[in-house]
């Protein structure tokens, strides 16, 4: 049965102007794992459109683990910026308190990743983001990628 964050998250992808513009780049074949706090859920590109529906990632290009008070912080945001959806993922990726901090597990190789349409993403983002990560110590976005790995 999904859940609260489920259905924000579900409503926020298919509706919000932000989320359709930042998905526009990727590609079909992009899967991304979400580990809601109700159980798993998937985001997937179906006819051109972001979807997130119910269930366990089938190939996932990478997960997302999102307590419910992350979801709740994205999905109250009502900005068209792309950027400012940008940052605040970003803030929460680095964010110390466990009930809203976001983890990401990747999951596909980093030619998968650019091939899905990710970097487009990011791109979307403009100079905001660019900016924001620079300062917080990101170079370039396979440094991001790499130090989402680990490396």
């Amino acid at each position: 049965m999904p859940g609260e964050s489920f259905e924000a998250l579900k409503r926020f992808f298919e509706t919000q102007p932000a989320a359709r513009k930042a998905t526009k780049p990727l590609h079909a074949g992009a899967e991304v794992g979400l580990a809601l706090d109700a159980g798993p859920a998937r985001f997937t590109v179906r006819g051109g459109a972001p979807a997130v529906e119910e269930g366990e990632a089938i190939t996932p290009d990478f997960t997302l683990t999102l307590p419910d008070g992350a979801v709740k912080r994205i999905t109250a945001m009502t900005s068209d910026d792309v950027g400012e959806f940008g940052i605040a993922f970003f803030k929460l990726v680095l964010e110390k308190d466990p009930a809203l901090k976001v983890r990401v597990r990747l999951d596909a190789p980093t030619t998968q990743l650019i091939q899905h349409g990710y970097l487009g993403v990011l791109a979307v983002g403009g100079m905001k983001v660019a900016f924001w990560l620079l300062k917080n110590g990101v170079k370039n976005p396979k440094a991001a990628i790499d130090r989402l790995r680990g490396k």
